[in-house]
């Protein structure tokens, strides 16, 4: 085997036994129900922040969003955007709403606002899309990876889908946000350090404008396109920006705030979500920009890889070609991470969903803790089977690339079940049935899509303006609602605006505990990135090496001191609150209570 390769391939083995390991160290601290699926609501803002972030950052952002950029530029730059926007409304006012529904699942809400024919109608639609777009996702990994190392797609496809199932299934809330916040932790650094080098291989944003005049490529620098036929319309931005703003908004996105402690924590998880969103904006698609002009011809050759866009391997290939040895096997792994960071908490919500809203609504309203735990881990073995089956189906189809399914299936599944969902937090007098209306009559417009084959933004607009228009309807009828109906209905939207009581609702906090632990593992992160300085790299790559691995020993050592400054505080209010109890037993309470 080739040097290069072995080097690659050891520290991706390495890095996953520790993710595992990290998996394996969270995992003990799920005893119930609750800590097992929203980490019994004691989530601190920058540990569910960075996971928020990361659910919304897989690998398709460096295969189908770095294709796009590799052929059409900058245009897709406004998906991240939109992003970023959306999370920016989560800070201003949605994130401390979400956390206020005291909920589990998003089909609980539903219930709690609508009625049961309504939330079961969610439950059993968005089954099969929802396993469709995670099957996209784990497309996008093995794609990349394909690329990188030169594997058959299919392959890739199984054996990382059979990685995610297995982490899923042993997998918590807890350990799925720790690893979440290590990856974070790695991937801005790595591909910050990435996009400075793109930029200094072909000297800098002046020469990038250089090269795409020489090559008379104007579009690589505009968001809308001029090219006839273009999809990159601005009424394609237009409505990219309406789906994401109202996606990331809707009760459907609520279920990403449930583990923080209150609303106050949520609002901060979500600017944090906000403020790197827009910095992957900025940097992500620079790498591809640079590939198509500077290695087109080398990345048209992986179609060997059974690639069918070779743009979608563009960022696979050109950090092959410019991180120094050991980072880019580094980067094929948290690609890996990425995307399980996106599955395996689907995987987790879909195992609540079936137990929660459907297995205990239906089949045993009585079963034990123990019961829903293995209910959960064998439904989440199926549907892992589901990914894999799906993402083969969607790699041998000819012609379209992930960029293209993604958008499909977002707007004609995914939009007209979340306008409902936007509009409840903002107009509270509708009838319970609202939702399921505006649904009916906003799915006559993604018929007629499928049907007629609409544009991205018809498709949208349609969707949204008759979703809306429907639900605004029913207002009409507020009149006709039955009192007890106003009164769970009035009794929710109180509920949603009233602050969480931290200590009467969950208990006492274990951010210390929380910052040390999590601390600790990061730090081992570092000095495991710091051991590649031995691997044979020129003088430039071993600096690279070392600022990356800086960058996170650094921010490792201030989050262990930090959490200690905070075990010293909370010692000082003990001795001045409860002088009596024994500070040997509250320091070790503190360890497990995460657990408790």
């Amino acid at each position: 085997m080739d040097k290069k390769l072995l080097i690659e391939y050891s520290v991706i083995g390495l890095y996953f036994l520790f993710m595992i390991g990290t998996g394996l160290l969270f995992r003990k601290f799920n005893q119930n129900f609750n800590d097992y699926f929203r980490s019994g609501c004691r989530g601190t803002w920058w540990l569910v922040g960075s996971s928020v972030f990361m659910a919304s950052f897989t690998a398709w952002s460096f295969t189908g969003a770095a294709g796009v950029a590799y052929d059409s530029g900058i245009s897709v730059a406004v998906i991240f955007i939109a992003n970023a926007l959306g999370y920016l409304l989560n800070y201003l006012f949605t994130a401390k709403l979400f956390r206020q529904m005291r909920a589990t699942t998003a089909p609980e809400i539903i219930l709690q606002r609508f009625n049961f024919s309504t939330q079961q109608f969610y439950v059993w639609v968005g089954l099969l899309p929802g396993i469709m777009m995670a099957s996209l996702t784990l497309w996008a990994t093995a794609l990349f990876t394909s690329a990188v190392f030169g594997y058959n797609l299919s392959t890739m496809i199984i054996v990382i889908g059979l990685v995610v199932m297995v982490y899923s299934v042993i997998g918590g809330s807890w350990s799925v946000m720790a690893n979440d916040f290590l990856q974070a932790l790695i991937l801005v650094p790595i591909t910050v350090l990435l996009g400075f080098l793109a930029l200094k291989s072909i000297g800098g944003f002046g020469n990038i404008v250089a090269e795409v005049h020489r090559q008379n490529l104007p579009d690589l620098l505009r968001f809308v396109d001029s090219k006839p036929g273009s999809q990159f319309t601005p009424g394609w931005i237009a409505a990219m920006i309406f789906f994401v703003f109202i996606s990331y908004n809707s009760a459907t996105a609520s279920v990403k705030y449930f583990a923080c402690k209150d609303g106050n924590e949520a609002r901060k998880a979500a600017l944090l979500a906000c403020i790197l969103m827009a910095l992957g904006a900025v940097l992500w698609f620079i790498p591809s920009i640079v590939a198509r002009l500077q290695y087109s011809e080398l990345i048209e050759s992986v179609k060997y890889a059974g690639v069918n866009k070779p743009g979608e391997a563009s960022y696979a290939i050109i950090a092959m070609k410019l991180l120094p040895l050991g980072l880019s096997g580094l980067i094929v792994v948290s690609m890996f991470a990425a995307t399980m960071s996106s599955l395996a908490p689907g995987l987790n919500q879909f195992a609540a969903i079936i137990t929660q809203d459907i297995y205990k609504a239906f089949i045993r309203r009585n079963s034990s803790q123990k019961e829903i735990f293995v209910i959960g881990q064998i439904t989440s073995f199926i549907t892992g089977i589901l990914y894999i089956c799906f993402a083969l189906y969607f790699s041998q189809i000819k012609g379209a690339g992930l960029f293209d399914y993604m958008l499909k299936f977002g707007s004609i599944f995914g939009t007209p079940m979340v306008v409902p969902l936007f509009l409840m937090l903002f107009i509270k007098k509708t009838p319970r049935y609202s939702a399921m209306v505006s649904i009916l009559c906003s799915a006559v417009a993604s018929v007629c899509s499928i049907r007629y084959h609409w544009s991205y933004e018809l498709t949208v607009f349609s969707i949204i303006a008759l979703g809306s228009i429907s639900y605004l309807a029913t207002g009409l009828f507020w009149k006709s609602v039955s009192e007890l109906d106003k009164k769970q209905i009035n009794d929710f939207y109180t509920k949603i605006h009233t602050p969480v009581d931290f200590e009467k609702e969950v208990g006492k906090p274990n951010d210390p505990g929380q910052l040390k632990l999590v601390g600790y593992v990061s730090l081992s992160v570092g000095l495991f990135i710091a051991l590649l300085l031995f691997v044979p790299n020129p003088w430039s790559g071993r600096m690279q090496i070392l600022s990356v691995a800086g960058t996170i020993t650094l921010f490792s050592l201030a989050m262990i001191g930090t959490g200690y400054a905070k075990q010293k505080e909370y010692d000082k209010l003990i001795r001045q609150n409860a002088p009596q109890v024994d500070l040997k037993e509250v320091k070790l309470a503190d360890a497990t209570e995460i657990s408790e």
